[in-house]
């Protein structure tokens, strides 16, 4: 609880703190969307790169200006590298099936882009992503195991209640 608590609001400071294990959010995004870190080296971008999306205005020509158009408070360092980031979805939840190495596969080969983020803008999400997996888990399980618990309660009662008579053929 209390690496939770320390990691409230605490930012990125360098490119090698960004780890493949846990989730970080951009500041300048009103709905706190979760991010995971790619560390493929083949789409590595600096911030001095070419922006090459849509333009909002005439000066956006780097990454950096273009953040820096969007948080103008915040300088981007130009000679750094961008971080690779890919958004995380809600796990699918099925007890039934073993999802585990299948939903791996369908997420790291999904066809969504990468989006690149400049440190600066990065903050740390107050969970890694296992642990973010576990607490979203958490109220299906409770919700599991109370039906459990109601369906045995159920069982003992018509077990006890329910009198058996043997039939006899004549």
């Amino acid at each position: 609880m209390t690496i939770i608590c320390n990691r409230k609001n605490k930012s990125v400071q360098n490119y090698s703190e960004l780890n493949d294990d846990e989730l970080y959010w951009p500041i300048h995004l009103s709905r706190k969307q979760l991010y995971m870190n790619i560390s493929d080296h083949s789409l590595l971008k600096r911030a001095s790169d070419e922006w090459d999306h849509k333009k909002d205005s005439e000066n956006i020509k780097t990454y950096a200006d273009y953040f820096e158009y969007k948080e103008p408070d915040i300088s981007i360092r130009r000679d750094l590298y961008l971080s690779t980031m890919k958004g995380i979805k809600k796990p699918k939840i099925n007890y039934l099936k073993d999802t585990s190495k299948t939903t791996k596969e369908k997420t790291n080969d999904s066809p969504k882009e990468h989006i690149y983020y400049p440190i600066e803008h990065l903050h740390y999400a107050p969970l890694n992503q296992k642990d973010y997996e576990l607490i979203y888990k958490l109220p299906s399980i409770l919700i599991r195991i109370s039906q459990l618990y109601r369906i045995e309660r159920l069982r003992k009662l018509f077990a006890d209640n329910i009198k058996c008579y043997s039939v006899r053929i004549i």
